[in-house]
């Protein structure tokens, strides 16, 4: 999929768009709800990553028909000059090649119960194991 932009949009604006959960009633009377469980956005003024995760339900007379749908989001927002703030969404399943997703997101998404990408989540923990271990290098020179 492209890029999408909207006019005008500041980056707080695309965000908050990006995360609005939203409901509908379907001509059988499924009502559908999807919801943004959590958000972060991981970048720099110009342009980074909004990582979300959803979660969808589905219910009918007061009922729940289906089993809920969790799944983590990955939006690429950019700036475009004298235009707005865009986005790119992806989701995991897709193997977006960003892994600064919070570890915390993959366990509001357990892969045994909504499925995943095992091989993306490998590297989304092999990352922070990174991110990790440069802190701890660092601390150890300042202080050694």
């Amino acid at each position: 999929m492209g890029w999408l932009f909207k006019a005008g949009y500041s980056r707080r604006d695309m965000i908050q768009d990006r995360a609005k959960g939203w409901e509908r009633t379907n001509p059988d009377g499924t009502f559908i709800k999807s919801n943004c469980l959590a958000h972060c956005y991981r970048g720099g003024v110009f342009s980074g990553v909004l990582w979300s995760v959803w979660e969808r339900t589905f219910t009918k007379d007061d009922q729940q028909i289906e089993s809920p749908q969790r799944w983590i989001q990955c939006d690429l927002l950019r700036h475009q000059r004298d235009y707005g703030w865009g986005y790119k969404d992806m989701e995991e399943s897709m193997h977006p090649y960003f892994y600064s997703c919070p570890l915390r997101y993959l366990d509001l998404v357990p892969i045994d119960q909504f499925g995943g990408n095992q091989e993306w989540r490998t590297r989304v923990s092999n990352y922070h194991a990174r991110i990790t271990e440069k802190r701890r290098a660092r601390k150890a020179t300042r202080n050694g």
